[in-house]
């Protein structure tokens, strides 16, 4: 099915904020070089003078901001379809992930998200267990023999060696995962770039050519999976058929696959990265989480095994809610709506943010703290969008259950493996990179201790 190009897409951002409270800060820049830094104190100082609703110029565009879990609940359901993610996301994600199930709206996204559904059922998500497990383990034996380790590099390969098998079906090892990696650097680097223009000597041209890259991989990829049977993601998603029994194109089932790839990897391996950055200061937390993992009396986790293991579960959602994958999720208006007693024009743009929504004090106990214990507390359940990271309604994540599959079976084994600490003094607290995704800055240097 082909869908029409939005008319409100053809429409530029209106900027007509005049009644909204709040300042753009510096000209042209706003406050995005400090809000790159430090989300959460930009957004604090604002909730403070302002209140939980303002107007700010945050990433080179004019926002509406609306901070607390009311306004993630009213953006993200959505039932009158009065937001448009695409729209939200164009200015700096548009031309990196075209065709991606971000870049799609209303019946256009729910008739794509058909796509991926197989993927994503039981029976498929107990095969990517087991696929996951020898990966590891290799992995991580690689990882004791290291002379000087950083956690972050070692376990952004280790997932896209991961990714590659059980999306695309292919032990990729060495040249061809670097190149692939490298791929999705630069495409994330050019999402940061401040000169949009698709220029030789630009980082908006590398991250282009990093785009392309990708496509060519990918879009080559998809007919040799037509009419093939595998347990792989581009297996399943090169199968699918409309309800006309027609294959979905490569370009539209290459673009899934880059932007879901993209996602899988980059947000568990954030998510990952600071849960081990919270229990290498944590050594308490550490050794009830292992005591946990040796209580199975088995060397893995089995898909069984996920829900039974309440303390690292908790451990998940915690490092999510201290640092979200996606701080900000943004939309912009089609039609006229109120937010928090404003009237917004159409073609508005609107942030909400889990990353300060997690945080507020109003809601949670000692909110800058890792205690995984606010989730036996159930803290999270005092209101529905509370906790977030996944976002919600149509555009909640599809992949948010093998993230939590992926990320437990990973730490799972590190914690059976290792124990593990800082490598230096000061690592904590240290400063971290909150975009595109979280990690510190030093790339967490740690010393592995072999447990057996």
């Amino acid at each position: 099915m082909d869908f029409a190009l939005p008319e409100y897409t053809r429409f530029k951002d209106n900027k007509q904020l005049d009644h909204i409270p709040g300042k753009y800060g510096l000209p042209l820049i706003g406050d995005t070089f400090s809000f790159v830094i430090n989300p959460y104190e930009v957004l604090h100082r604002n909730y403070q003078k302002y209140g939980p609703v303002f107007k700010a110029s945050l990433t080179f565009q004019k926002f509406v901001v609306g901070l607390g879990p009311e306004y993630i609940q009213q953006l993200m359901l959505d039932s009158s379809q009065t937001f448009s993610a695409r729209m939200g996301y164009d200015a700096p994600l548009g031309d990196f992930f075209a065709g991606g199930l971000l870049m799609r709206d209303f019946d256009e996204h729910k008739f794509h998200r058909r796509i991926m559904q197989t993927a994503f059922k039981i029976d498929a998500m107990r095969t990517y267990v087991d696929l996951m497990h020898p990966i590891i383990d290799r992995e991580m034996t690689r990882w004791g023999k290291a002379s000087e380790f950083q956690f972050y590099p070692n376990i952004k390969t280790l997932l896209l060696d991961i990714g590659a098998k059980v999306f695309l079906g292919l032990d990729m090892e060495g040249q061809e995962t670097r190149a692939l990696n490298q791929s999705f650097l630069d495409m994330n680097e050019g999402v940061l770039s401040l000169i949009r223009k698709d220029w030789p000597g630009l980082l908006y041209h590398k991250g282009m050519n990093g785009r392309r890259a990708l496509e060519k991989f990918f879009f080559e990829l998809v007919p040799q999976r037509r009419g093939q049977s595998g347990n792989d993601m581009a297996t399943f998603f090169a199968n699918e058929t409309t309800e006309e029994g027609e294959y979905f194109s490569d370009k539209v089932v290459g673009e899934h696959l880059i932007f879901l790839l993209l996602a899988a990897h980059d947000t568990t391996t954030s998510a990952l990265t600071m849960a081990t950055y919270y229990l290498a200061h944590d050594q308490q937390w550490q050794n009830r989480l292992r005591e946990e993992m040796q209580a199975l009396g088995k060397p893995h986790l089995e898909y069984e095994d996920l829900a039974a293991v309440t303390d690292l579960d908790h451990c998940f959602k915690e490092a999510l809610r201290m640092n979200p994958p996606v701080p900000m999720l943004m939309r912009r208006t089609v039609k006229e709506v109120e937010l928090g007693g404003y009237k917004l024009q159409p073609h508005t743009m609107v942030q909400v943010s889990p990353l300060y929504t997690h945080r507020m004090e109003q809601w949670w106990t000692r909110p800058h703290e890792f205690d995984p214990d606010r989730f036996t507390r159930e803290e999270h359940k005092q209101h529905s969008f509370l906790w977030a990271p996944f976002g919600g309604g149509a555009h909640k994540c599809i992949g948010l259950h093998f993230a939590d599959m992926l990320f437990k079976a990973t730490l799972a084994r590190l914690l059976l493996r290792y124990r593990f600490k800082f490598a230096k003094s000061g690592q904590y607290p240290g400063r971290i990179q909150h975009f595109p995704f979280a990690k510190p800055t030093d790339n967490l240097p740690l010393v592995l201790e072999p447990l057996s």
